[in-house]
C-alpha cells in the first residue's frame, strides 16, 4: 500500500486517529470519525488485526503450557504497536510485517 498517494492535509487530518489505532480498542474512532480518511482507516485496520491478535493471545494465556508463548507475542505485539504509531505519526502508510498482509484481507 506503500504506493497510494495521498494528499498532506488528509495525512495531517488523519494522524491523531492512525496513531489512536493501535491503542487497544481506539481504532473504532477512525472507523466511525473519519471513515472516508484513507490514511486513518490504513492504519485502523492495522490496529484492529493487533487488538484481535492480543485478544487471542490473553484468551490462550491461561492454557498451562502454552501460557508463557502467549505472554511473548503479546510483547511482541505491543511492540509493533509502538512502531506503527510512530509510523502514523510521521506520515507513512507502510503495512506491518504480517499484520499488513492480514489487514490487506479485511473487508471493514
Amino acid at each position: 500500500m506503500s504506493d497510494v498517494q495521498l494528499d498532506l492535509n488528509e495525512i495531517k487530518q488523519g494522524a491523531p486517529f492512525a496513531a489512536l489505532s493501535y491503542v487497544f480498542c481506539l481504532w473504532i474512532l477512525a472507523f466511525t470519525l473519519k471513515k472516508d480518511n484513507q490514511y486513518a482507516y490504513f492504519h485502523a485496520k492495522q490496529g484492529i488485526v493487533i487488538f484481535v491478535g492480543n485478544l487471542a493471545c490473553f484468551a490462550l494465556g491461561f492454557v498451562p503450557v502454552l501460557g508463557v508463548l502467549f505472554g511473548m507475542i503479546q510483547v511482541l505485539l505491543m511492540c509493533v504497536s509502538i512502531y506503527g504509531v510512530f509510523l502514523a505519526l510521521t506520515g507513512k502508510m507502510k503495512s506491518l510485517p504480517i499484520i499488513g498482509d492480514i489487514a490487506q484481507k479485511l473487508v471493514v
